[in-house]
């Protein structure tokens, strides 16, 4: 049996997860393989016994022996249980990754868990070494089948117009061998979208507002769309997926608040061209400064042409961002993902149920209770102090929600506590919702004309290009 690097790699480093030591490693060759001492290499670089040793039993050729005697000494082993699956699959899928390298990789990207190379902070797989180590790595979920072979099969189901008959049918034999149910396995090609997910492609346009440190009250405004907001379809560490948005004949390079609705009017007239009939309604996300983050952005009027004046939040989902976050410098980012994970996760429970209530704490009380693990949402009937927005950051707490101000109808609690009937993740359409209910009556009376939504979607900033703001 020859060996390729890969797999050598891959024997050494199960066997040291399984025996770090060699005397450990001893012991089982003993027992398992009846190997003496005498015969297992000797060198101070632990790496260097196991080497030669997978090298000696590759010559006898028998190296599925050395394998399966580690197995039973050690049989819970994670990497031990991968190892023999990992090496099977990269045998028979080497001679193809020249000609289907992509086709690889797009096989690999179906199987992999949402949000996993963002929540990773690695990069998609480069060729099919990273991606078999990479499938090990992640979790199999509820689903019956491990990611190896869901990637097997969907490689198979890819390639099955391309590959030459007898080459596809090999495969397949091989993998109803290798693989229980494999044949059911490939009969699933329900991976793709459903017809309903195709008609609702969500896109966001995302706004930055940066002060400008000459002008007083006057703010610098870049903006970007990403016209398909699956995860893998966009990256804000290379740009990838951003559409830089520019307003040709831009005479003045600040604007005033009041300047800006009429700025928006502007991007959401370049938008239009990316949006299909498949696209939602675009979701706003504007990233401010503290001293902006309680302003009623959403009660921006916007008047397209010859078209009546409407709130943009009647319109759009559109939710507040602190620029703090998206900077390279932001010190909580893991906190941050983790605890926006522990939110995507909490789809069947109730918002009420996710929400720490504030209003009665001081800003270090509140930061004692935001500083916890299970602290995802906060929810506020008074509008929040500078000191209460850098808790928010500082805690790294994914959602919150306040009244902009304090409000003389005694049923706004009531109100709130019914807009709150709905999981967390659907939050931002009931806010939207409630907005737009809203809008045709009297400002003061209504809660929708004072709500803010913070939602703050770690994988969802700014490209991470270097920023200069002019002085």
């Amino acid at each position: 049996m020859c060996l390729s690097g890969y797999e050598i790699k891959k024997i050494r480093k199960a066997l040291k997860s399984a025996y770090p030591r060699r005397d450990r490693l001893i012991i089982m060759l003993r027992e398992e393989i009846d190997i003496d001492e005498s015969e297992v290499p000797q060198d101070s670089d632990y790496d260097i016994v196991l080497s030669r040793l997978i090298t000696n039993f590759e010559i006898r050729g028998n190296i599925q022996e050395l394998i399966n005697g580690a197995r039973k000494g050690n049989p819970g082993n994670y990497w031990l249980q991968k190892l023999s699956i990992t090496i099977a699959v990269f045998k028979r899928l080497a001679p193809f990754r020249e000609k289907y390298l992509e086709e690889m990789k797009q096989s690999y990207l179906t199987c992999c868990p949402k949000d996993w190379h963002i929540n990773q902070n690695t990069d998609t797989a480069h060729d099919l070494e990273e991606i078999l180590d990479n499938l090990e790595d992640m979790p199999q979920g509820s689903n019956l089948y491990s990611r190896t072979e869901q990637f097997v099969a969907r490689f198979l189901v890819d390639v099955e117009n391309k590959l030459h008959p007898e080459e596809f049918n090999k495969l397949k034999e091989w993998g109803e061998q290798s693989f229980e149910n494999f044949s059911e396995l490939l009969l699933r090609k329900d991976e793709k979208k459903t017809s309903k997910e195709q008609e609702n492609i969500p896109n966001h346009l995302i706004i930055y507002l940066d002060s400008s440190k000459q002008q007083k009250k006057r703010y610098f405004v870049s903006a970007w769309f990403i016209p398909d907001g699956a995860n893998e379809k966009f990256n804000h560490l290379t740009g990838e997926g951003y559409k830089f948005l520019e307003i040709e004949e831009q005479e003045q390079e600040t604007f005033t608040l009041e300047q800006i609705p009429s700025l928006l009017e502007d991007y959401l007239d370049k938008i239009t061209p990316y949006l299909t009939d498949f696209s939602s309604q675009p979701t706003i996300e504007v990233f401010l400064p503290y001293e902006l983050l309680n302003e009623p952005i959403d009660t921006w009027i916007i008047q397209q042409e010859e078209e009546l004046p409407i709130s943009i939040g009647s319109l759009y989902k559109v939710i507040v961002r602190s620029s703090r976050r998206f900077r390279k410098e932001y010190p909580h980012r893991n906190v941050w993902v983790q605890k926006w994970k522990t939110l995507k996760e909490l789809t069947e429970n109730a918002c009420s149920k996710c929400c720490t209530s504030g209003d009665c704490h001081s800003w270090k009380e509140l930061f004692s209770i935001l500083n916890q693990e299970t602290a995802i949402a906060l929810k506020l009937l008074k509008p929040p102090s500078n000191d209460f927005f850098k808790v928010m950051n500082q805690t790294a707490i994914p959602v919150a929600f306040w009244l902009r101000q304090e409000l003389q109808n005694s049923h706004h609690q009531v109100e709130l506590d019914e807009l709150l009937k709905c999981s967390i993740t659907e939050l931002p359409e009931r806010v939207k919702q409630k907005r737009s209910d809203d809008f045709p009556y009297d400002y003061e009376q209504r809660i929708g004309h004072h709500l803010s939504l913070l939602w703050e979607n770690p994988h969802i900033l700014p490209p991470q290009i270097e920023y200069t703001t002019p002085s």
